[in-house]
């Protein structure tokens, strides 16, 4: 089945399965709807198309090789999955790390903080339980002005895990690279962390480096009230090529 030619009838960069479906109908004698889950694995197989984001795709040719985005938690940060998970099962959470901006950053930072977002009827039972095993790095909700007077090693900040934020089925307690481009508009520690002059190079980097789902950013990001924030910046001040079906 040569497919090159359905692909040129497709006038658009980003498509996705009708638009596929529907030059399929035209070019593919036979060609059933039913067929496109068939089409869709035997194309990217062959390397024709990539997967950008949910339902979105781009030909090969245009989509650089961009690796999927696994951070690596320091001794603080397992430690604290473990003991949230062996003493509260069924609370959901999230963990990620300042440290971790450091791979992006041009002025790096030199405290590590660990941020424990937990959800919204967690975050004071979660403290409560596990707060005396950390002697004193532990603070539930803080305000900024509060972390610029509070200075321990690997201090751990307690969040609300907001709903909607970006999870990775398989690992629910990793945070993906989509939601931390969304935190670094969102989150008022964080921004007071890092120089808003390095975010055109963190995104940049991030976006030639990884492979990030705009679809999933940008409804974390609408979440957040940061839709527009966020791509405003991109565009403005970076080269990144958004989708403009998002």
């Amino acid at each position: 089945m040569d497919t090159s030619v359905l692909l040129k009838s497709i006038k658009k960069d980003v498509f996705g399965r009708q638009d596929i479906i529907d030059s399929a109908i035209t070019k593919i004698d036979g060609f059933k709807e039913t067929d496109i889950r068939n089409l869709l694995e035997k194309m990217m197989k062959r390397g024709e198309i990539v997967r950008v984001a949910h339902n979105r795709y781009v030909r090969k040719v245009e989509a650089n090789t961009r690796y999927e985005y696994i951070p690596q938690y320091s001794e603080t940060a397992r430690k604290l999955i473990a003991d949230v998970e062996e003493k509260n099962p069924y609370v959901d959470f999230q963990v990620w790390e300042l440290a971790w901006f450091n791979e992006f950053l041009v002025h790096l930072v030199a405290r590590n903080m660990v941020f424990l977002d937990v959800e919204n009827s967690g975050c004071e039972f979660i403290y409560s339980s596990i707060s005396d095993d950390y002697q004193g790095r532990m603070l539930l909700l803080p305000e900024p002005k509060e972390i610029q007077y509070y200075s321990q090693p690997d201090e751990i900040i307690i969040e609300r895990l907001i709903s909607e934020s970006p999870k990775i089925k398989e690992r629910p307690h990793e945070t993906p690279i989509e939601k931390l481009i969304v935190e670094l508009f969102a989150n008022k520690i964080l921004r007071s962390m890092v120089s808003q002059g390095d975010y055109a190079n963190v995104l940049e980097t991030i976006f030639e480096k990884y492979s990030v789902d705009q679809l999933k950013m940008f409804r974390y990001a609408r979440r957040r009230n940061k839709k527009d924030e966020v791509r405003s910046f991109i565009e403005k001040n970076t080269d990144i090529k958004l989708l403009k079906e998002v």
